[in-house]
């Protein structure tokens, strides 16, 4: 017996032995091959013919607009800025390797420039950068490519926004979109931010938190507003220079407070073809508590309404001056409270109520996107196919870092609590066709959004025919059966 045991006793120690070889084999093996998967390479995954181009120069028509030129396609030399010197180390490693040249027009107006370039069968320029609304206006036309027939150019990658890709489509077809590639994109996407300061002397709760857990609603952003606000002069009505307001807004913030409910003019039917769809009774629902927050004077001021200055220099004057608690404005005027001392932090909309559980962002028509012209064909439409590919790809470890670590975390909002909340709200952007094309679409889905800050509940007598009847007429320009 004492022998059995003693051998019994062996047996179980080698398979513990055993066991822990494996174990640690297999935390040894997990280990290396999480270690390789950190160390891919996102190039990798770029499937674009590896030529020569000899010298051949490709040209991007782009913005020449004040504070929304384009900056983010092409830089002449390294300044010390982040962005432009992430653009110029992209472009050069790009040129280099591929022997090509990247080059850039900008002009005023795209719209007629695309129209010009097509028309005359020049051939001018190989790709365009323009803001979303004009990207509307010009597919309209006739004078875009379907991007999904455009060799290399694969939308299944990661570097490409596939939200805008999802929204933005019409049946099935994609004439603009965007990703890493541009940073423009990211600066028209709308955001709150928050004067830390104000927050914590007037003891309000930890907004951060408040997103995480899914309870930042209208209601918690009111709460706080009417806790905030303060008459400073006692004069009985608020102002961006004096008081400290609950909420400095601009124009746009009605169609934020509008897709931050969920509330959307159009959805698409399983043939990628929009459809009508506004909830009426959700919009009904969600305007007075909206109105509250960037409707009521005694609370909240548009600054596109103070007549001293525009827009951009009130928000500086209000919100980087510390005379309000939050600031609806684009993700831009984060980069442009660079030089002030305002403590702030940056969180997405705030949802209607926490039964909706996700956050939405709206990005505004001023956003950046890529297409390319209908005058490139052949060989000239692979090979710059193959070339804004490339350059989306090479953005990752470029473009994109530069924008998120050094030009918008650290250099400007100096809260590194901010991060994840930029990554949020950029993650879930409403990319809505009635609002894109809306200009031609009868201005339905600005009446609407109008009423998010009017307080004005009769959405029901804003009639849809108009809108549904000028949608159809869009459609067909794209050979799409909306029967």
């Amino acid at each position: 017996m004492k022998k059995f045991l003693a051998l019994l006793l062996a047996v179980l120690m080698l398979s513990a032995l055993l066991v822990g070889c494996a174990d640690d084999q297999t935390e040894e093996q997990v280990e290396d091959t999480t270690a390789a998967e950190e160390e891919t390479n996102v190039l990798d995954l770029l499937n674009v013919p590896d030529k020569k181009y000899n010298g051949q120069e490709f040209m991007f028509l782009t913005r020449d607009a004040a504070e929304w030129t384009t900056v983010d396609i092409f830089a002449e030399e390294l300044t010390s800025d982040p962005i432009n010197d992430a653009v110029y180390r992209r472009n050069d490693a790009i040129q280099t390797k591929y022997d090509l040249v990247i080059l850039e027009t900008q002009v005023a107006d795209p719209v007629a420039a695309v129209e010009k370039d097509v028309k005359g069968g020049a051939s001018e320029f190989d790709a365009i950068i323009q803001k979303l609304g004009q990207c509307a206006t010009i597919s309209t036309k006739g004078y875009l490519q379907n991007l999904r027939d455009v060799p290399y150019m694969d939308f299944d990658q990661s570097w490409w926004d596939h939200k805008a890709l999802e929204g933005l489509s019409i049946g099935n077809k994609v004439y603009f979109a965007t990703g890493d590639l541009l940073t423009s994109d990211n600066d028209g996407t709308f955001i709150v931010m928050f004067n830390k300061t104000i927050a914590e002397d007037n003891g309000l709760e930890d907004i951060y938190e408040l997103v995480n857990n899914k309870q930042w609603t209208f209601q918690k952003m009111y709460d706080m507003s009417k806790i905030a606000v303060k008459d400073l002069n006692g004069n009985g009505k608020m102002e961006h220079d004096a008081d400290v307001l609950g909420t400095a807004i601009t124009t746009n913030s009605g169609y934020c407070m509008m897709y931050a409910a969920g509330i959307v003019i159009t959805a698409k039917n399983s043939n990628d073809v929009p459809e009508y769809v506004l909830d009426t009774e959700r919009a009904v629902e969600a305007i007075p508590l909206s109105y509250q927050i960037i409707g009521d004077k005694n609370m909240a001021l548009d600054l596109n309404t103070v007549a001293d200055l525009n827009v951009v220099e009130n928000g500086k004057i209000c919100f980087g001056n510390g005379h309000a608690l939050f600031f609806q404005e684009c993700m831009q005027c984060v980069i442009r409270l660079r030089s002030y001392d305002v403590e702030f932090g940056v969180v997405p909309f705030p949802m209607f109520n926490e039964a909706q559980g996700e956050y939405y962002s709206h990005m505004n028509e001023v956003g950046g996107m890529v297409s390319i012209p209908t005058s490139i064909v052949g060989e000239d439409l692979e090979n710059i196919g193959a070339l804004v590919e490339t350059m989306a790809a090479y953005s990752v470890d470029t473009l994109t870092p530069a924008y998120y670590d050094i030009s918008l975390i650290s250099k400007s909002t100096r809260d590194e609590e901010s991060r994840p909340m930029i990554e949020l709200i950029l993650e879930n952007r409403i990319y809505d066709l009635g609002y894109v094309f809306d200009a031609s679409w009868g201005g339905y889905v600005n009446q609407i959004a109008a009423k998010f800050i009017s307080g004005k509940t009769n959405v029901a007598s804003t009639k849809p025919n108009s809108f549904k009847k000028q949608m159809s007429k869009t459609l067909a320009k794209f050979d799409v059966d909306t029967d």
